[in-house]
């Protein structure tokens, strides 16, 4: 495999835009800072509460198929998480999105130059925490009737996404990106990436860039997988820096269309090319076809637009 070139290659303008005084481990300097939720997006989905756990919830179940995202170390309420889901639903799955912060943030640590601290918050946030926050979106997914089920993380949510790939029969294929796995061994049960890659049993797609660790795309992680027989494969963001997914397609809380196209338009197209490929994985190893009564019965139902509570608030 080729060898990826040197982070020198990274897009100058998300260099420059980057504040790096502070960065929590999960982050590494040049990474993109955190956004506010672009004010001109009109949200697709609704917030739906799982036993006390708030999501956000996007898209129809009509196909049988969904897909969990698992939200930066800026929580989900930042930033493009909420375009993102709007999107992967757009290509036909039901999304969900928990809240595993229960409404907090490495913001604050991050303005205050306290990433020690910072580190410490974050290992509130472990597998034990983050699997009971699942089960009930496990659930709803079932009653639902949601029998195929993907899952794609960025930063921190890259780690949560590789640990539930470890269970196929709850989740069939999982999407990595600009991945900061090394949190399990750092802040919580311990495991290396290498040992992550081996315990993944659910189809794997990894989206790097130049900043995160050159074994998520020098074929350290595949010839794991390989090995195991799981499927899997990467595609190198050579033109991005860590955290385009969700943090770097708008700029100071505006979309990049309001911003006249100017500002970041190199990550955008990151985005949706990051977006593009994640559908096309789930596309091979979750599509079901649409069942034709339940497309029936479906028809006429407006999404939901407000709020609303399931199984407890």
């Amino acid at each position: 495999l080729k060898k990826a070139p040197c982070s020198s290659t990274l897009n100058l303008a998300a260099a420059s835009m980057a504040q790096n005084s502070g960065k929590p481990s999960c982050c590494p300097d040049g990474a993109w800072p955190a956004l506010a939720s672009p004010e001109s997006y009109e949200e697709k989905g609704a917030v739906l509460t799982l036993q006390g756990t708030q999501c956000y919830v996007s898209g129809s179940p009509v196909f049988g198929s969904g897909i969990i995202v698992m939200h930066d170390v800026f929580g989900p309420w930042t930033g493009n998480h909420k375009i993102v889901c709007d999107q992967l639903a757009a290509g036909g799955h039901y999304v969900v999105m928990p809240d595993f912060y229960e409404g907090g943030t490495i913001e604050p640590y991050y303005q205050a130059n306290k990433a020690s601290e910072g580190k410490e918050w974050l290992k509130k946030f472990g597998w034990k925490h983050c699997n009971s926050k699942l089960e009930p979106v496990y659930a709803h997914l079932k009653e639902k009737g949601v029998s195929k089920v993907g899952s794609i993380g960025f930063c921190w949510g890259a780690w949560l996404v590789a640990k539930v790939c470890q269970d196929p029969s709850r989740v069939q294929a999982g999407v990595w990106c600009h991945p900061s796995c090394q949190v399990a061994r750092e802040l919580y049960e311990g495991e290396s990436e290498h040992e992550l890659a081996a315990a993944v049993k659910s189809a794997t797609l990894i989206l790097p860039s130049p900043q995160e660790p050159e074994l998520y795309s020098n074929g350290e992680l595949a010839s794991i997988m390989n090995f195991n027989g799981i499927p899997n494969d990467m595609v190198y963001f050579e033109d991005q820096a860590h955290g385009w997914m969700t943090r770097a397609a708008g700029f100071l809380g505006k979309s990049w269309e309001a911003c006249g196209g100017e500002v970041d338009v190199s990550a955008a197209v990151g985005m949706n090319r990051a977006v593009n490929l994640a559908l096309g994985w789930y596309a091979k190893h979750l599509y079901q076809k649409a069942d034709g009564k339940r497309l029936l019965n479906s028809c006429g139902e407006p999404p939901a637009k407000r709020a609303h509570t399931e199984g407890g608030a």
